[in-house]
């Protein structure tokens, strides 16, 4: 299968995933989807629509969106240090 067409699948498949069930099983898809492709740039998306669905306004609005750049760039480090 083509490589755009699964991430586009997953895309839609992550969406449903962080609309319907609980946080936890959308943090457990984004990590894997993360550590899966090469560079998910898709979970700042996510992590926005997550900050937007579940965060408590009085507390840093942007908390998850924060953590997934964090992670995001790490995964990217390391990735960089093992496919080499």
């Amino acid at each position: 299968m083509h490589p755009f067409l699964l991430r586009v699948i997953f895309f839609f498949i992550t969406f449903v995933v962080v609309v319907t069930l609980p946080w936890w099983v959308s943090v457990l898809a984004l990590v894997t989807l993360t550590i899966y492709f090469q560079t998910y740039f898709e979970i700042l998306f996510f992590a926005f629509l997550f900050d937007v669905l579940y965060s408590v306004r009085y507390v840093f609005p942007h908390t998850a969106l924060t953590f997934a750049l964090v992670f995001l760039i790490i995964t990217m480090f390391i990735k960089t240090r093992i496919r080499t």
